[in-house]
């Protein structure tokens, strides 16, 4: 398995893969301590103001790709340094959302989801990617702020 820091491109994207893991562990689980550990991850990182937007964004597109996708997530536990092949892709979308056009996002949704066309999940990835341009933007200004997380990697 490739490690996170292979494959993210920046912190921002690293956050959202934690914040993602949480959130399916959630949905996997129905335990709402993982709901509050995705709210903690980001508050600690990008404060109180700018974390529960982040998750919010992050959990719309995890919501998308739920409604969108028949086949099972895979993913590790938030701490873990190795992403899935899911993870994976997850982060590939993530990057084209964040400048690509749009053919190529759409393209990368649908081969995720397993369907021809994917609306929801390519619309929950653009607002994801605008929530890891603020926290990049947030994070190069306070880039200490980042290390409780990239700590906790093993």
């Amino acid at each position: 398995m490739p490690s996170l820091a292979d494959i993210c491109a920046d912190e921002g994207e690293m956050l959202a893969v934690s914040v993602s893991r949480f959130i399916a562990a959630a949905h996997m689980t129905s335990d709402a301590a993982c709901w509050d550990a995705a709210y903690n991850c980001a508050e600690t990182i990008l404060g109180a103001d700018e974390g529960p937007l982040f998750v919010a964004r992050i959990a719309g597109l995890m919501r998308a790709l739920r409604a969108e996708r028949s086949a099972a997530w895979h993913f590790l536990p938030a701490p873990c340094c190795r992403l899935t092949g899911d993870e994976q892709a997850l982060v590939e979308l993530l990057a084209l959302a964040r400048g690509w056009p749009s053919s190529e996002v759409d393209r990368v949704a649908a081969r995720i989801a397993g369907v021809e066309a994917t609306p929801r999940l390519v619309a929950a990835a653009r607002a994801a990617a605008v929530a890891i341009e603020r926290a990049v933007c947030r994070l190069g200004a306070h880039q200490a702020d980042f290390a409780p997380l990239t700590a906790a990697l093993h």
